[in-house]
């Protein structure tokens, strides 16, 4: 199965219905072509005017023909219309050599008024009436017809071509609004900087692909994807298998998945994408949307920075040095970012159990009394100046009958408005 959903201009899921339609209407006038050539024959035995008549079945045939053809619709049906125009001009020149037979005129006219019914703009029917309704005028006027005979023929033409244009104004104005909505989706979904494919939800087969997934991927066409299982489109084939639980998950609680996965062209070149999935249904249809954004780089930046803050993490963990790092939030709160494992060889306590309040009342009962009033007052001066401050106190680690001399130096970090957010305390033992 496949959607053309996406696609724009020829290609177009509405230019692909049209061409349907020409072809279904095209069928039809090709059986209703038949039978008015054989009802023709009824009246006339005349050479021309059978040839004429039954030349109608095969422009049907060619037209049905044109409708597979690479030719835009706009021309296909500006060739219709031609074909419409022309084909009455024969059936009236017949009437007219034939003398206006009562029964070949109701044949004819019924014809007019369901043409009238199959030409799709109020343009086209102006056109295709003005030109139908001058001949139709003149050939009557050049009969030996009374004026009762071509008044009726005349009011019965203008009497259908007016319902006619009514229900064509009614039909483009519709036409207009759908198309509009969905050329506005069409834009959106293909200039965005994602690859957004369409996925039948039974199936798992692509039906459909935006042109940004041709350039995500790699590919010369995004419709190179088209009826393959999206499942390859992962590095790992298996990942759905492997993930489907919390993929379910997700979808249940937020109504769609997003994850951070590797995927894979074509070629068999890996990258980094961020996947949406979706479920949704339409048109009695189940469908996954799948949007895929590259962030190759990204990750390779990311990991960069993951891999040197290891490196930094490393250096300050063998430090022979404590070294901490508090933020401040807006109100005031402090929360520790990072404690060095040094922490142990100062406080007697590991670095996980420093950053609790159990801990915390514990190591103020390891200050030595007498440094405590100078400990506060250079807090209080640390607050007040914003300035860095350091400081010289005793401290007895945990399980230790002596106490250690400590020099500590405190360095504020300030943002815009000049408060402190972050601040840095770098700790080490006086041995001298």
């Amino acid at each position: 199965m496949t959607a053309n959903i996406f696609k724009t201009g020829n290609k177009s899921d509405f230019a692909e219905k049209s061409k349907r339609m020409a072809r279904k209407g095209t069928m039809g006038a090709f059986m209703l072509t038949v039978v008015y050539g054989v009802f023709t024959s009824l009246f006339t035995s005349n050479g021309l005017y059978l040839t004429l008549a039954f030349s109608l079945p095969v422009i049907c045939v060619v037209f049905f023909g044109l409708t597979y053809s690479k030719l835009k619709n706009e021309l296909i049906y500006k060739l219709l219309s031609y074909f419409l125009i022309v084909s009455c001009w024969m059936m009236l020149y017949i009437a007219y050599h034939i003398d206006f037979q009562r029964e070949y005129t109701i044949v004819m006219m019924t014809i007019f008024i369901l043409i009238f019914q199959v030409v799709p703009t109020p343009k086209k029917l102006v056109t295709f009436g003005s030109f139908v309704f001058v001949a139709l005028v003149i050939s009557l006027l050049s009969s030996n017809e009374s004026f009762q005979f071509i008044g009726l023929i005349s009011f019965l033409f203008l009497f259908s071509f007016a319902l006619s244009y009514i229900v064509t104004l009614q039909r483009r104005d519709l036409i207009r609004s759908v198309n509009s909505n969905s050329s506005i989706m069409k834009s959106l979904i293909n200039n965005t900087k994602d690859a957004i494919l369409l996925v039948d939800f039974f199936s798992k087969e692509v039906v459909d692909a935006n042109e940004r997934t041709s350039k995500v991927f790699d590919i010369l066409n995004s419709d190179e994807f088209i009826n393959s299982n999206y499942y390859t489109l992962f590095a790992d084939e298996q990942y759905v298998n492997k993930n489907r639980v919390e993929i379910k998950q997700q979808i249940n609680e937020h109504g769609f998945f997003n994850d951070e996965i590797l995927f894979k062209t074509p070629k068999g070149i890996k990258f980094w994408g961020h996947l949406f999935l979706s479920p949704f249904n339409a048109e009695k249809n189940n469908y996954y949307i799948l949007q895929i954004r590259n962030i190759d780089v990204k990750k390779k930046f990311d990991e960069k920075i993951a891999s040197t803050y290891e490196q930094y993490r490393f250096i300050l963990d063998n430090l022979e040095e404590f070294i901490y790092l508090v933020k401040y939030s807006p109100e005031g709160a402090a929360s520790f970012e990072y404690v060095s494992p040094f922490i142990e060889r100062i406080f007697g306590i590991k670095k996980h159990e420093f950053v609790t309040p159990e801990a915390q009342n514990k190591i103020q009962k390891l200050y030595h009394p007498d440094d405590i009033p100078d400990m506060k007052a250079k807090k209080i001066s640390l607050f007040n100046t914003k300035e860095r401050i350091s400081l010289k106190y005793r401290v007895k680690p945990l399980g230790k009958d002596d106490y250690i001399w400590i020099e500590e130096t405190v360095v504020p970090k300030l943002d815009e408005d000049n408060n402190i957010i972050e601040v840095v305390g770098i700790l080490r033992e006086i041995k001298n």
